[in-house]
């Protein structure tokens, strides 16, 4: 199975703009090694557009981190917000 996640728009409020580039290259970082593992969990669809909730994190990488681990669960849950 191919996984292919796209974020048009990644929206960070409340970090200066290096910490916010930090927290995207983890979220990506995250989501790649994500989605190395198994990934029979996740149902096939053709597409999916939600909002997940707020995330909480104590550094950029963790948000990043945190962004990752919610997509990825969402994932999981075949589309239901």
């Amino acid at each position: 199975m191919t996984v292919e996640i796209v974020v048009d728009e990644l929206v960070v409020r409340g970090l200066p703009p290096e910490q916010a580039r930090t927290a995207a290259a983890a979220l990506e970082r995250q989501l790649t090694a994500l989605a190395t593992g198994s990934t029979d969990s996740i149902p096939s669809r053709s597409e999916s557009v939600r909002r997940l909730p707020p995330v909480r994190a104590g550094s950029p990488a963790g948000v990043g981190e945190a962004v990752a681990g919610a997509v990825w669960q969402g994932l999981g849950e075949g589309g239901r917000t």
